[in-house]
């Protein structure tokens, strides 16, 4: 509590507080425009089939019926969505697509599980997700373009050299066209945020700390020491007249020591033996001396005497 309390007291001084604020916000705005933006580009596409469904009649005089592609949604299709998000998230697909481990443009190709718009159905349909992010607001635009296109060819091909009739062929349906890319700058808010903060508590932690050592070197040698042990004689001191105010005085010869109730003084009006005295009882136990009698039981010998007898029998 009191290390809050100096801290607080070194915040609100002129010549500490306001400097290590302003530098704070200082270093927290470098920060923030020195980390670039990123800009992120995203696409939504669906597979689906062709209306007269994925197979092919073998009487050309008795076609099919026609259906209606989106009732027709099946494990195939997301079966084939896997295949093209796994031939896509290859590292040669990747650098055709212009996108390099280190560089400053990421791709992320997916069944939509990273967007929460598409999470909750994910699961329900063939979805592929595509989402880039760069430097440059252009780049992620077109590599996003690419990547659409690259599906597509890679869907076509795949569905040739299986030599599928081209009636049956699969399409990819744009869900959510290509994004207009926007500026992601939740990053730079977070770094920012966590600079201010390490620049100012942590400069307030480095004046205490000097505080604390100039403190310490200015301190006689043994004050400490000095104080210290006045602290803890004045707490004995407080805690035996605690003690005090319910209990008289005790003189034991071993240990432990007795304590015996204080006999409360008796006003001027009251009766009693010490009614003349305020004085507490000294009470004396000594359990030193063997008994002389066998008959004498008692180990101990107690003597009560009143503070003031001593100095009236000496007059």
């Amino acid at each position: 509590m009191d290390f809050w309390k100096t801290i607080f007291g070194l915040a609100r001084r002129k010549a500490i507080g306001p400097p290590l604020a302003a530098l704070s916000l200082v270093s927290a705005a470098l920060v923030f425009f020195l980390i670039p933006t990123y800009y992120v580009s995203t696409a939504s596409m669906v597979l689906t089939t062709p209306a007269t469904g994925g197979t092919l009649s073998a009487d050309p005089t008795r076609p099919l019926g026609l259906t209606n592609p989106l009732l027709q949604f099946s494990d195939g299709l997301r079966v084939t969505a896997g295949i093209l998000i796994l031939s896509m998230n290859t590292p040669e697909v990747s650098a055709e697509l212009g996108v390099t481990p280190d560089g400053p443009t990421q791709i992320v190709i997916n069944d939509g599980r990273t967007n929460p718009e598409l999470l909750g159905i994910s699961t329900n349909g063939p979805f592929v997700y595509v989402e880039v992010q760069s430097r440059s607001a252009p780049a992620a635009q077109d590599v996003v373009l690419r990547a659409k296109e690259r599906i597509r060819r890679e869907l076509a091909n795949r569905q040739q050299a299986l030599k599928a009739p081209r009636s049956t062929f699969i399409t990819v349906v744009d869900v959510v066209p290509s994004s207009v890319p926007t500026a992601k700058i939740s990053g730079k808010l977070t770094a920012a945020g966590a600079t201010m903060f390490v620049v100012l508590f942590g400069g307030l932690s480095i004046v205490y700390g000097v505080t604390q050592i100039r403190a310490g070197r200015r301190r006689p040698p043994g004050q400490g020491q000095a104080v210290a042990r006045d602290e803890r004689e004045m707490s004995d001191e407080q805690a035996w007249e605690a003690a005090g105010a319910g209990y008289g005085s005790a003189i034991v010869d071993g240990d432990p020591p007795v304590a015996i109730p204080r006999v409360p003084a008796v006003s001027e009006s009251g009766e009693g033996p010490f009614q003349d005295d305020s004085t507490g009882i000294i009470v004396v136990v000594d359990d030193e001396d063997e008994p002389l009698d066998r008959h004498d039981q008692s180990a101990d010998t107690i003597v009560f005497t009143r503070a003031g007898w001593r100095e009236e029998n000496e007059k």
